[in-house]
């Protein structure tokens, strides 16, 4: 790998879990999304790590790419572990829905929320855990709530 890209990197071994971060960078672009696939590939396929977390210690922007990509080891069985998120990646919905906060202040990826709901279950889940708001008037209906109008304009 190249040493240039090893500089921006920090790599530590918590509890038996190797975590990567990418120094001080705010928000992640494709190559800083390479560089970790590259790198947690590498110890997960070279190293062994069945546990690995990424420090998002001062990130504030994360590309899409990167959940899936870290589903993609989760569903493998890897233990993915994400520590000290911004408040702004913790409202993110991938987020909200996949990730569990832990005693011990990190966060893990699980799907046990919705691993055996039907599509049908995961869509009244959805809703229901993050498209729904409170409801302020009396008049609201769910089919307003939800952003589908019901009246003939």
């Amino acid at each position: 790998m190249n040493p240039k890209k090893l500089q921006r990197l920090n790599i530590r071994i918590d509890s038996g879990t190797a975590v990567v971060g990418l120094d001080h960078i705010e928000i992640w672009d494709g190559a800083d999304l390479a560089l970790l696939r590259e790198v947690m590939s590498d110890l997960i396929e070279h190293d062994g790590f069945r546990s690995v977390g990424v420090d998002l210690t001062s990130v504030k922007y994360i590309p899409s790419g990167f959940f899936g990509m870290l589903f993609e080891w989760y569903e493998t069985g890897i233990e993915i572990r994400l520590h000290s998120p911004q408040p702004n990646v913790e409202r993110m919905l991938w987020f909200r829905m996949f990730f569990i906060d832990c005693p011990d202040g990190h966060f893990q990826l699980s799907d046990e929320r919705v691993r055996h709901h039907t599509p049908n279950q995961q869509v009244e889940y959805h809703k229901r855990e993050f498209m729904a708001e409170p409801r302020t008037d009396k008049g609201d209906s769910d089919s307003v709530r939800y952003g589908v109008s019901t009246s003939g304009s």
